[in-house]
């Protein structure tokens, strides 16, 4: 048996009613989430580790009365291991043995200056989303431990409300919905969980790894915060839904903001010019992310928009990055697309 497939006992301890309370917890944020995920199609996406092995089986397990014919399970090989075929043919094995039928992709990853890890993201949500059918749900793994290891990223690299925000519960993606609705459960609860009923899985070797940011929180920074702080996940999450409440709050205020003065694609300066500044960097935010554009960094959003509304009368200001372009023409801010 590879290396990859051993079953890794799991880390720190969980009290039996925390595992216990694994599939209500589950249930309780699908319900949240999705208030009739009962009735519609459910595609779980299964990379046959601890995280999305438990996800399946729990699924498997809440549907047992009814509702089993709508569950499926995908599979994204990247092709960056020398298991990973091994991996895949484990998938298949565990899924036969369910019922539950297995849709097996494999994708090419191109770093593109993105780092592997962000590439093979990207790769694996566009395989997925190619495979969902209308309005079905696709349901990722994603932990509580997940959100922290985000936040913490996000933190040390420099974010604001939005990346505060992390991991986002429900969001559209290809013809239907992906939720993930394990955010509210601790790593080691899944996999006390898996190990109750005796169950195997897949262990990436890289896991174990620190060359990449996420391994090393993972590995060296979060188990000493943890000793220390032993709520410091789930005070995380609760950071991470505040935020996302004051995200909400935002994205109001930009739409209050605009009415009357910002259209599908320029803001009146005049109008941006009786906001306070912070107030209009909000609205120019969101008026980018409505567009699909990602905004950048503080300073540079702050620069373009006093370069652009402070520019004498006859000049034509323009601000540029990567393949934005934001222009002043005829008492308004442009926003041209790459």
């Amino acid at each position: 048996m590879p290396e990859a497939k051993l079953k890794i006992p799991p880390t720190g301890t969980s009290s039996k009613p925390a595992i216990d309370a694994v599939l209500t917890t589950l249930a309780a944020a699908l319900g949240r989430l999705c208030p009739d995920w009962r009735e519609r199609p459910l595609l779980v996406a299964f990379s046959g580790g601890a995280d999305s092995t438990a996800l399946l089986l729990i699924m498997h397990e809440l549907l047992e009365e009814s509702g089993r014919e709508r569950l499926r399970a995908a599979h994204v090989n990247h092709g960056l291991h020398r298991d990973s075929g091994d991996w895949a043919r484990h998938c298949m094995d565990l899924t036969h043995a369910l019922g539950v039928p297995l849709a097996c992709r494999e994708v090419e990853v191109k770093a593109d200056g993105r780092g592997v890890e962000a590439a093979a993201r990207l790769a694996r949500y566009e395989a997925l989303a190619a495979l969902m059918e209308p309005d079905e749900c696709l349901l990722t793994a994603h932990h509580q431990d997940d959100q922290w290891e985000t936040l913490m990223l996000r933190m040390l690299r420099g974010t604001g409300i939005e990346g505060l925000a992390g991991i986002r519960e429900k969001r559209r993606l290809g013809r239907g919905w992906l939720l993930r609705p394990l955010l509210d459960i601790p790593r080691q609860d899944l996999r006390a969980w898996l190990d109750q009923r005796g169950e195997n899985w897949i262990e990436d070797p890289s896991n174990r790894e620190t060359g990449y940011d996420r391994s090393f929180l993972r590995n060296k920074v979060q188990p000493l915060l943890r000793g220390r702080w032993p709520g410091a996940a789930a005070t995380a999450g609760r950071t991470a839904r505040l935020a996302a409440d004051t995200r909400e709050l935002l994205r109001d205020l930009a739409k209050h903001d605009g009415r009357g003065i910002a259209g599908d694609d320029y803001i009146e300066c005049e109008g941006l010019f009786k906001l306070s500044p912070p107030r209009r960097a909000n609205l120019l935010r969101e008026r980018l992310a409505a567009l699909g554009i990602a905004a950048p960094s503080e300073a540079r959003l702050n620069a373009a928009l006093d370069m652009l509304l402070n520019a004498a009368p006859d000049r034509h200001p323009e601000a540029r990055w990567g393949g934005v372009r934001l222009t002043r023409r005829r008492g308004r801010i442009y926003i041209s697309l790459p």
